[in-house]
């Protein structure tokens, strides 16, 4: 499924469309649709392995053009580390997927709001 970026992902700005490759119930990865930049991330889906819970602020509301019933998926990126133990969450930017609209946005959560979600969250925790 191919997805529009409304949101940068942090660093990656240029990127504009990904193509979502789903692995399994927890995993899935987005790769880069343009050549001249052929970038993986790796994704987990953070609230089948912990309580996690924000809301998401009324901009990126509008510009994921949430509604009522729209199909959404959350995941976070995981970076990925030898020994697996050592690999780390980003809990405090997800990425937001409006599956209806075929659209994603990174957005980027208040730590203070959220004091329980880091940035580089160890798996370990979890698994």
């Amino acid at each position: 499924m191919v997805f529009d970026i409304v949101s940068p992902i942090l660093g990656f700005e240029d990127l504009k469309k990904v193509e979502f490759e789903l692995i399994d119930d927890f995993f899935a990865k987005i790769k880069s649709l343009d050549k001249n930049r052929p970038i993986t991330f790796n994704l987990i889906q953070s609230p089948k392995i912990r309580e996690y819970e924000f809301e998401i602020p009324s901009f990126y509301k509008d510009l994921l053009k949430i509604e009522k019933n729209s199909n959404l998926l959350v995941y976070s990126i995981l970076i990925i580390q030898d020994p697996i133990k050592n690999s780390t969450i980003n809990l405090l930017a997800p990425l937001i997927f409006n599956v209806d609209a075929k659209i994603l946005a990174q957005i980027t959560l208040d730590n203070v709001k959220y004091p329980d979600f880091h940035i580089l969250e160890p798996i370990s925790k979890y698994v």
